[in-house]
């Protein structure tokens, strides 16, 4: 009988997580590095998916020319393999320094020459950017986040060889609306903790915005890589879960607001509500803490410890007296009060609507606001709007599905929110828990997912 006592423990432990609903978390990483991510034809990002066991999914608009480019990238799966996948994107990340050189002391060893070397001996990427006056050069050099101390010494080098002076480089950061907008409080403070200077585009006029979102950061490479760190920990980040309307419990509201957590509640169907939770990326702790109340899973199911970089936790100071919420209300009120209707695709508003009457009120009541601009449009940021799927890439999957003979499955991923590039992703065990039975229909749609891959 003690014998069977471990193989109980293992089996009501496999029992509990089973149980244990798959959620979706977005995040915000900078379009410029997707295709990083994703390497050649998906083996980067096929290879976190097998470890983390979960989905990810890249905007479809980002592969069109001309098309506005998102940010966003969503991550769907068990609660506490998200935490791992989200820890697998943000360290994958490159870490790109740009500095000045004269362009003769460049010429004089050889562009290619330098690129082979620094790319053997530093595993750095090297790139040269010669500039209008025909003097001097733009040189960026762009390492791996847990590669760091290379990166440096790459930077270091170039300087000693070249004879230019490193002891000043820039960091560009190309960011979203929803990004600049939350963080722009909190500027002066970065630039008082770390040293860096910091130049941060101007948000403040929502009928004149720029078209491109960039910050830029110049000072030595530890202020500069500090402060882009604390700036990515004030990235927005959501967790989309549903659940039945007669388990969500109001006074989790008051709970989230204390942990500076926005949360959003809309029906899906009649008695299935879609809880969304959004904060900084720093507030990932709090966010799942919310989520696991939200689902009422105990203590010892599904525990999750976020790996957050050293530099995030004097962010908890930095935001004291700005909040997540505070900033999001801030801008759900100029847009309401200017019925500001140029505001650009990507800042549909940060702020979330948080539900008076859930329970007592109808399902149509509870997703309205008091502003016309928003009665049929959901207040998430456009940073994390991949959260829900892509009605276009839909369409396109139910044109795809009729060419292959198999148009009557439309619906069913439609119901379960798949889109096209969601639906490239899938493994025979997910076309199962979709729904479908059929082992002919899961073998031409597996094939056809090869495919697309390609």
């Amino acid at each position: 009988m003690q014998s069977m006592q471990p193989l109980r423990k293992s089996f009501s432990a496999f029992s509990l997580q089973s149980q244990i609903p798959s959620a979706t978390l977005s995040m915000e990483v900078s379009y410029i590095f997707h295709s990083h991510l994703i390497g050649r034809a998906g083996k980067n990002i096929n290879r976190v998916m097998e470890d983390t066991g979960t989905r990810i999914h890249f905007p479809d608009c980002n592969r069109i020319a001309g098309e506005f480019k998102r940010n966003s990238v969503v991550v769907c799966g068990p609660i506490a393999k998200l935490e791992n996948a989200r820890q697998r994107i943000r360290a994958d990340i490159p870490v790109e320094f740009i500095f000045d050189c004269n362009i003769e002391r460049v010429n004089s060893i050889g562009e290619s020459s330098l690129s082979d070397y620094f790319s053997k001996t530093f595993g750095v990427l090297m790139r040269f950017y010669p500039k209008i006056d025909g003097v001097s050069c733009q040189v960026n050099i762009r390492g791996q986040q847990d590669r760091l101390q290379l990166l440096k010494d790459a930077v270091t080098y170039f300087g000693r060889v070249t004879h230019t002076p490193v002891d000043s480089v820039v960091m560009k950061v190309e960011t979203s609306f929803d990004h600049v907008w939350i963080a722009r409080d909190h500027i002066d403070k970065i630039i008082t903790a770390t040293g860096a200077g910091i130049r941060c585009p101007d948000v403040s006029v929502l009928k004149d915005l720029p078209k491109k979102y960039c910050v830029w950061i110049r000072g030595s490479m530890d202020q500069v890589y500090m402060a882009s760190s604390m700036l990515n920990g004030l990235l927005p980040m959501q967790l989309m879960v549903k659940i039945p309307s007669d388990r969500f419990n109001r006074h989790l509201l008051g709970r989230a607001q204390n942990m500076d957590v926005m949360f959003h509640v809309e029906h899906s169907t009649s008695d299935i509500l879609t809880i969304r939770l959004s904060s900084y990326e720093w507030n990932t702790r709090n966010l799942f803490d919310v989520l696991k109340c939200c689902l009422e899973l105990p203590n010892n199911v599904a525990a999750v410890i976020p790996s957050l970089s050293p530099t995030w936790l004097a962010l908890a100071d930095i935001t004291q007296h700005s909040s997540f919420l505070q900033a999001s209300q801030r801008l759900l009120s100029l847009m309401s009060s200017s019925n500001n209707s140029s505001v650009p695709q990507q800042s549909s508003t940060i702020a979330m609507k948080v539900p008076r009457s859930i329970g007592t009120s109808s399902p149509d009541s509870s997703t309205t606001n008091s502003s016309p601009r928003f009665a049929n449009e959901s207040s998430i940021p456009a940073s994390l709007a991949a959260s829900r799927f892509d009605q276009n890439s839909s369409r396109h999957l139910s044109q795809f599905l009729e060419t292959i003979g198999l148009s009557h499955y439309s619906d069913l991923f439609i119901q379960n929110e798949i889109d096209l590039a969601m639906f490239t992703t899938l493994k025979d065990e997910d076309l199962v828990s979709v729904g479908i039975r059929s082992f002919g229909a899961r073998k031409m749609m597996l094939n056809a997912v090869q495919e697309l891959r390609r």
